[in-house]
């Protein structure tokens, strides 16, 4: 990590901390606790995402939930700089050859564009979500397990 980016990871009164061997971004968020978020991209998030993408729905949602979003993208680009470009990205133009979430798009079909979105908000909501640890519900390891077939990490 960079000055640059432990300064502004300092100035918006996020740390990290390692947990279970892994390291996590900001503090730990549950839905009572957006309200509070001083982050800009929280207020973002509650706007333009909350709506579909609840903090942790369980699957009878219109979309996965914001965890569950951030936990696959993670994984497949762990660099903040990689992880907030693909949000961007795909929040302004959903592809659907380049799905990191199959069994989300099977279930509640590919997100729609989001043209309302300014560049300014769209790097908001995807810092926040980056920076940010969500809580996992207690019904998620069962899912994780029954749809990937092993534990979630």
């Amino acid at each position: 990590m960079n000055i640059k980016t432990v300064f502004a990871v300092v100035s918006m009164g996020l740390v990290l901390t390692a947990c279970s061997g892994r390291e996590q971004h900001g503090p730990m968020v549950q839905a009572a606790d957006l309200a509070k978020s001083q982050h800009p991209g929280a207020k973002v998030y509650q706007s333009a995402c909350m709506s579909c993408h609840a903090l942790n729905a369980k699957e009878e949602g219109i979309a996965p939930p914001l965890f569950g979003v951030k936990d696959h993208v993670i994984k497949a680009y762990p660099e903040r700089a990689a992880f907030i470009k693909r949000v961007v990205e795909w929040v302004k133009a959903p592809n659907p050859n380049d799905v990191l979430m199959p069994g989300a798009v099977k279930k509640f079909g590919l997100m729609p564009a989001q043209p309302q979105l300014t560049e300014a908000d769209l790097q908001a909501v995807a810092e926040f979500i980056y920076d940010t640890d969500f809580t996992k519900p207690d019904w998620y390891a069962a899912h994780y397990q029954a749809e990937h077939g092993k534990k979630p990490q």
